[in-house]
């Protein structure tokens, strides 16, 4: 994973304030500088760049402070040099590791020169907190993406359902038509057929009155299977304008008095479009009613052969705290591009809503 720019300023500055103390401590010793102590700065800086391009076990860091130390003893100068080591050990919070060095300091160090290890106390402890807080904020962000991708993931657990629940409302439609089939003209055809193999026979044998008779009741059955026919796709159409009822209800019974303009027949579009045609009128009915306070709703729903557009325009104030759409919408524009549609959202003077959508669900 990358690291964010945000914890690279972090290490980057934490190395920079270790320079400037590094520069600073020269600055200081610059007057007692001879050979021994500069060998003992230059023997400091190595033992921090080694560090820099190798990752070592922090015990080292204390086994160069404590040989310090030792040198300090013939070469009291040096103890200035330890607040490079106070730095770094208060940069990763490590108390009982600074503690005996900061407290030497105060031992051997005279006031003036006792203020570098303080400051480089500070700025440990300043770096250290810098760097809590960016971790913080990390292990947040991480929480948050893991959320984000578990919310994504229940999306499309819900998209499966549904088309899930599409081919079973199919099925199930398929199979109430072929009950109905079966029920209404199985029989009736049944016996038409029956009849007219009888009529064929009597043909042969020349009774004519008798074939005659068949065939008369023949054709009843016949008359009375289409009959049955023509009753079942009533029975269909009735449950399509029973939907379609259902669509309009939506914007009857909404608490703000809605402009609606329908063209086009509603009873062509597909069962799966027409239902999330539903639920896109409701979703959007339902964000007025949340977020705005309008005296103008208008809604204009066009069928057409290829397409079906939904439009939902309010004047009222659409509070919302980002531009970021909200959970209802957001699950609307999945379930209209998962039909190959799609969602617009329009900010002018009004708030409009706009839906595209196929008339006919892609197999």
């Amino acid at each position: 994973m990358p690291r964010s720019t945000y914890a690279l300023g972090c290490d980057q500055v934490t190395r920079l304030m270790t320079i400037l103390l590094l520069v600073l401590s020269l600055f200081l010793l610059y007057e007692k500088l001879d050979v021994p102590l500069m060998l003992v700065f230059l023997l400091v800086l190595f033992s921090l760049l080694l560090r820099w391009r190798f990752t070592f076990n922090p015990l080292f860091f204390l086994i160069d402070a404590t040989l310090l130390v030792v040198v300090s003893f013939f070469q009291v100068d040096a103890t200035l040099l330890l607040a490079l080591y106070i730095y770094t050990f208060a940069s990763r919070i490590q108390v009982f590791a600074l503690s005996p060095f900061f407290l030497y300091c105060l031992a051997i160090l005279p006031f003036p020169l006792l203020l570098f290890p303080a400051v480089s106390l500070l700025l440990g402890l300043t770096m250290a907190l810098w760097k809590k807080e960016r971790d913080t904020m990390r292990q947040e962000a991480d929480e948050l993406r893991l959320k984000v991708h578990r919310l994504q993931e229940e999306e499309e657990h819900l998209l499966l359902d549904y088309q899930d629940a599409q081919q079973l409302s199919r099925l199930e439609e398929r199979n109430h038509i072929a009950q109905i089939l079966h029920d209404s003209l199985g029989h009736e055809l049944t016996a038409a057929h029956l009849t007219l193999k009888a009529m064929g026979s009597l043909l042969v044998r020349g009774e004519v009155e008798k074939a005659q008779d068949s065939q008369a009741k023949a054709l009843d059955r016949l008359e009375n299977s289409l009959d049955q026919l023509k009753l079942a796709v009533r029975q269909l159409q009735s449950d399509e304008e029973a939907a379609n009822q259902r669509l309009r209800q939506l914007f009857e019974q909404f608490s703000y008095p809605v402009d609606l303009h329908l063209s086009g027949d509603l009873e062509l579009l597909d069962p799966a479009v027409r239902q999330v045609l539903y639920a896109a009128v409701k979703e959007a009915l339902t964000n007025v009613a949340k977020h705005a306070r309008p005296t103008m709703v208008k809604a204009h729903i066009a069928v057409t052969g290829a397409t079906t557009r939904l439009m939902v325009e309010n004047d009222g104030l659409y509070e919302q705290k980002n531009s970021e759409t909200g959970n209802g919408l957001r699950y609307m524009r999945r379930r209209v591009e998962a039909l190959g549609g799609s969602v617009a959202i329009q900010r002018d003077q009004t708030f409009r809503l706009l839906v595209t959508l196929p008339s006919k669900k892609e197999m």
